[in-house]
């Protein structure tokens, strides 16, 4: 203990004292009719210094607003979120940041640019490190960061997005008000850098691990950030031959012909009975089947028989991230910590999951107890310190909004205004393609055979600079340097090459050069007041982001925006197709065509990541995303829930929201097969009993959850939903016997909804319900057994193992409940710990407008496009060693977490 002491005290020597902020006349919040309830687990606050992570080390206690939303989440509570001016501001130029009971900050300018100004300096105080790491991922830089680990993934990014010269004519072709944001986040987020470099006791501390200090900040940096966002988190697609390697496996297993037909088992894409947002009475939208049906089969299989002759190293290349990593020179000095190389594993692990889930539902005032519409949204993307998404509220130049978005994108991309509220999930259809081109070098330059000519490939190349490393761990400048060549076609970037060198694989990206057009639509939101005005942002959005809406004004909708292809009839969307011309897309189809529903009949509106509409064909074939879609999908949970409330309560919205995150979404169709069976033996009748008696509810006391401490990583939940969960996973065995054990495996990927219908799940319902799906079955999977036969052999599997497990009574049946690992970003820097499992929101927001006496005319709408005119110290190296040498002490007096 004196030696913690002793570092403790050797850190707090190094502190600055902090300048208060002057005193200024209160700003006024504008009025909001309705109530809020917002969540950001675990907090506000991301950023650690080396005071903090010492006395964090120390006591637990890592800093105001770190976990002070933790415990408040978990129980299924919410702060108040509605628009704030407390105490004193911090004066940032010309505006004042205020900050709530949890650190969120309120900013109010004199214009438009002071408030975006503002909002990057509080952006880089809550952020600072969250957002140079994006910013590196963003450029390709990310190598200069992590050292030569990071490089593969950094000439990825080179090959896929853009370079100082894009950017520049990207941003050219925004509206003045667009540049005029983009520049004064800059400007902001770059103030606070300058301000941490001469001010060390506000530098986060993974600086001081990674010896370097964050860059100067440029607008280049937010444009890529920007981009980063639309790329990773709304655009799908690109991986068909994910699917070639599918179809090879199941001719391998099942033989040709068989294997052919297995493949539209697994791989569906018109299922007329999956659920979806947009309710059948309200419409039927297409987005890509031009094929005419009696055409299917045979596209089908000309576009298979393609796919299956093409070279398999297509499928990966220095532009999927398969470039090798490069070695440095030996010799270099050990590293001060094996912590570090743990924070070099966690950085690559951020970059590789930043991707969306999210669940959303909006109520027309129908059916509230209110009259009123309410709205709630759960953008997901996981639990990490810090979490990737920050709270921020903005006033100022025509802008009130409170939400949240990722650091070093200058937005409230979810949120809420004075009078309307709005929610977005990712969308999952297929915006990225697949061309395999025709290809040869001349001269030592890559061309391409395209309409019958062959064109010059645009080539360039490519600079990654990175840093040396020792086992893995970074040290020193970024030195060292490895030159990429990076080439792109009329259809995309080029990614990969055959060996012969005569094919390469190129990508179409829907959005190419047109990513950074969503801010004209998410600052129209910040800005709207009514349906009318928020509709004019969602027809501006390029990317596959679901949106939804709920006003004062009356109205609820929902849309499927962005750009997608209108593609060859004479291609099959899940393989990759020929380059040559032939199977180019013709355009994109019209705003109006695309899924969508205004104050639908039904009086709700659900979608989580599902299937838009009947029509919309699934041609994004991804397991962990509800892909191929059927009816047994999490968003069900929500409809089934909002079909059963007459008139819903401020609060029983509140109630709602959690009861879905900590439900079975499988339980509506599966447990009745289950219970309908009976049992023959005494046990499995006490089992299907423990199972009958079971509501539903994946946790709490719905689940008979054993304990409600949250910190008890024992904590079991009940033998109802033990025995049915088990019996999920052997009734998939057992009814799609016929399939590869891996194939069956990879088809019931949940990724983050541990208690989700997969495509294997609705494959099974397929065979036990038929009439629960609009698709006819390639065999008999069940081989002439009952149904009943079935889901008891399925459950003899389940006894037998928790028998092994817990002994003969089924009392005693318990698993473990599922676990959330709420990780620093780093794996070293911050709080780590972990919590009970929720399939919930990273933020949440639950909105219940006021009473609404009358619904107002709704006003014309400005026409597309319109936008509202307005105006316009280095850290020393010495404190850096003191740290690494203060953490080691510190960290082996840590007691190790169970």
């Amino acid at each position: 203990m004196r030696a913690s002491r002793s570092a403790l005290a050797l850190l707090l020597g190094l502190t600055l004292l902090a300048t208060a902020a002057p005193a200024y006349a209160a700003d006024t919040p504008p009025r909001q009719p309705m109530t809020i309830g917002t969540a950001l687990p675990p907090g506000e606050n991301g950023r650690v210094t080396a005071v903090d992570q010492a006395r964090g080390m120390l006591t637990g206690d890592y800093g105001p607003h770190t976990e002070d939303q933790r415990v408040l989440y978990w129980d299924g509570r919410y702060k108040e979120g509605k628009f704030q001016a407390s105490g004193t501001p911090e004066t940032v130029g010309k505006a004042r940041i205020y900050r709530d009971g949890y650190g969120v900050p309120a900013i109010y300018g004199d214009s438009s640019y002071d408030t975006w100004y503002a909002a990057g300096f509080a952006a880089g105080q809550d952020r600072l490190f969250l957002a140079d790491g994006v910013r590196h991922v963003a450029k390709g830089t990310y190598a200069e960061l992590v050292g030569p680990s990071g490089v593969p993934a950094d000439i990825q990014t080179r090959t896929l997005t853009y370079g100082e010269a894009d950017y520049a004519a990207m941003f050219a072709k925004l509206p003045a008000e667009s540049q005029n944001v983009f520049k004064a986040y800059a400007a902001g987020l770059n103030a606070y850098i300058q301000h941490v470099k001469t001010t060390p006791t506000e530098l986060p501390a993974e600086y001081a691990l990674l010896t370097t200090v964050p860059e100067d900040w440029t607008l280049n940096d937010t444009l890529a950030s920007g981009v980063l966002l639309t790329r990773f988190v709304a655009a799908s697609g690109g991986e068909e031959f994910r699917e070639v390697e599918l179809l090879r496996k199941l001719q391998a297993s099942l033989g040709g012909e068989p294997g052919l037909q297995a493949f539209n088992d697994i791989r569906w894409q018109r299922d007329q009975k999956a659920s979806v947002t947009v309710p059948p009475a309200e419409g039927r939208f297409a987005n890509n089947d031009p094929v005419p049906a009696a055409q299917r089969d045979a596209v089908y299989r000309k576009s298979a028989a393609y796919a299956l002759s093409l070279p398999p190293e297509l499928a990966a290349g220095a532009g999927t991230g398969a470039a090798p990593e490069p070695t440095t020179p030996t010799g270099l000095p050990a590293p001060v910590a094996a912590s570090l190389q743990n924070m070099v594993d966690s950085l690559n692990a951020f970059r590789d999951n930043l991707h969306g889930g999210s669940y959303m539902f909006t109520v027309s005032g129908t059916r509230t107890s209110t009259g009123a519409p309410m709205l709630v949204n759960g953008p997901q993307l996981g639990y990490t310190f810090p979490t990737e998404l920050y709270e921020q509220e903005v006033h100022g130049g025509g802008y009130d909004a409170r939400g949240v978005t990722v650091p070093g994108v200058p937005t409230v991309a979810i949120g809420y205004g004075t009078s309307i509220a709005w929610g977005m999930t990712t969308g999952y259809s297929k915006t990225i393609d697949s061309f395999i081109e025709t290809t040869r070098r001349t001269a030592g330059k890559l061309e391409y055979l395209h309409m019958g000519t062959w064109k010059p490939a645009d080539c360039r190349t490519e600079t990654v600079r990175y840093r040396a490393a020792q086992e893995g761990v970074p040290i020193g400048p970024a030195v060292f340097t490895q030159d990429a060549e990076v080439c792109r076609t009329v259809h995309g970037p080029v990614v990969a090459y055959s060996k012969d060198g005569t094919k390469a694989r190129s990508v179409d990206y829907a959005m190419y050069r047109r990513e950074l057009e969503n801010i004209n639509g998410i600052l129209q939101w910040d800005r709207a007041k009514n349906l009318a005005e928020f509709v004019v942002g969602v027809r501006q959005m390029t990317w596959n982001e679901n949106v939804m809406y709920a006003g004062a004004d009356g109205h609820i909708g929902f849309w499927h925006p962005g750009l997608y292809p209108k593609r060859s009839p004479g291609w099959d969307t899940r393989f990759p197709a020929p380059g040559t011309g032939e199977y180019d897309k013709q355009g994109f189809l019209p705003f109006d065509a695309l899924p969508h529903s205004v104050d639908p009949k039904v009086g709700y509106l659900a979608n989580w990541n599902n299937k838009p509409a009947q029509g919309w064909a699934d041609d994004y074939l991804d397991p962990a995303s509800s892909r191929s879609a059927g009816k047994a999908v999490r968003v069900q949970t929500i409809q089934l829930a909002l079909a059963a409330a007459n008139k819903l309560t401020p609060a029983g919205l509140r109630a709602m929201e959690f009861q879905v995150g900590t439900t079975d979404h499988r339980a509506p169709d599966f447990k009745p097969l289950l219970v309908a069976a009976g049992g023959d033996t005494a046990i499995q009748k006490q089992a299907i009993a423990l199972v009958r008696a079971w509501g539903g509810r994946s946790y709490g006391p719905g689940a008979g959850t054993s304990s409600t401490s949250y910190d008890d990583e024992t904590v079991t939940d009940g033998p109802g939903p033990t025995v049915f969960r088990r019996w999920m996973d052997d009734l998939r065995d057992v009814v799609l016997a016929d399939l590869p054990q891996d194939v069956r495996v990879a088809a019931d990927n949940r990724g983050g909804h541990v208690f989700d219908g997969t495509p294997a799940d609705n494959l099974v319902l397929r065979n036990l319900v038929p009439a629960k799906s609009s698709l006819p079955l390639s065999r008999s999977y069940l081989h002439g057994r009952s149904v009943r036969s079935v889901v008891l052999a399925a459950l003899d599997r389940s006894i037998a193992s928790l028998t092994t497990a817990y002994g003969a009574d089924p009392t005693g049946w318990r698993d473990v409940h599922p676990r959330s690992t709420i990780d620093s970003l780093t794996g070293v820097i911050g709080p780590s710990r972990t919590m009970p499992y929720q399939d919930r929101g990273s933020w949440i927001h639950v909105i219940a407008f006021d009473a609404v006496a009358a619904r107002p005319v709704t006003p014309p709408a400005p026409a597309p496009g319109q936008l509202p005119a307005t105006g316009p110290g280095t850290w020393p190296a010495a404190v850096g060693l003191a740290l690494l040498l203060a953490l080691a002490v510190l960290r082996r007096r840590r007691p190790r977490r169970g």
